[in-house]
């Protein structure tokens, strides 16, 4: 374990009223350990000195040792926040609205947690994968990478195991969750910008089709509507749609080209 830092440290002095605490209990680091269902590593970190532990982790210490409240949070405020070159910034829980939100604070609680390593995080998960889920290596640093969004309310509640948040607080990260979920983050949807309408007149259509080789035989359907029409250069009938025969088509049985070639008769 590293060396316990002195008292006139700010996580220092907080470190050892934690011993000091247990000690008047008569409680082995094990025993306090199981008694607030978190593992041996958490409470040797907490009694090191070295960082400020997590505040759900004092409180369940305090509460178990039997120590003042009040003086063990006015500790650990003036213990500081683990020392980390930089920090990530997140929302406080109960303004988590989108997936990026909930993201930065799974992020934060890893790091508020002191950064535990991958290995940690699996054996914490494990210890709770029957009621939860298992947390792989893997899922952990995608998800604390924020590379991966959770999967199910089981995965967060093994995320948050592995960062040791307290089960008293699972709901309020369930409340988050679903919030994120019903939020996602999508781009502005890009809406068509209408041109200007174009319209056509049966006798305009009638001369355009006449100009391009065929003659009609019923009145103008629409510019997507089949339109019976004989061409000229074979006398067959088919049936050609206007917009089709403006781009330039041919006669389905003598392969005649047909397409408008004088632009002046064009619609406007």
């Amino acid at each position: 374990m590293a060396p316990i830092l002195t008292p006139n440290h700010g996580a220092g002095l907080l470190a050892q009223e934690l011993r000091r605490a247990r000690a008047r209990r008569d409680l082995s680091r094990p025993e306090l350990a199981d008694k607030i269902g978190r593992s041996l590593t958490t409470v040797q970190r907490a009694e090191a000195g070295r960082i400020r532990p997590p505040w759900a982790v004092i409180r369940d210490i305090a509460s178990v040792c039997g120590m003042d409240l009040d003086m063990v949070e006015d500790l650990w405020r003036k213990a500081g926040r683990p020392r980390r070159a930089r920090r990530t910034e997140a929302p406080l829980l109960s303004l988590v609205r989108t997936p990026g939100d909930l993201a930065a604070v799974l992020r934060r609680a890893w790091e508020d947690d002191g950064a535990p390593s991958l290995r940690t995080m699996e054996a914490r998960a494990e210890r709770l994968a029957r009621t939860y889920a298992p947390l792989s290596r893997m899922s952990a640093w995608r998800i604390r990478e924020r590379k991966q969004t959770l999967s199910s309310l089981n995965q967060l509640y093994a995320y948050l195991t592995a960062c040791e948040i307290a089960e008293e607080d699972f709901p309020e990260w369930a409340q988050a969750w679903r919030r994120a979920g019903h939020h996602e983050e999508r781009p502005p949807r890009r809406t068509a910008q209408p041109g200007p309408r174009r319209t056509t007149s049966l006798e305009r259509a009638a001369a355009l089709m006449r100009q391009a080789g065929l003659l009609p035989c019923e009145p103008f359907p629409g510019r997507h509507t089949p339109w019976a029409a004989r061409c000229r250069s074979c006398g067959k009938l088919s049936r050609y749609k206007f917009s089709q025969v403006m781009e330039g088509t041919i006669c389905p049985v003598c392969h005649h080209p047909h397409a408008v070639l004088y632009t002046g008769l064009e619609e406007t």
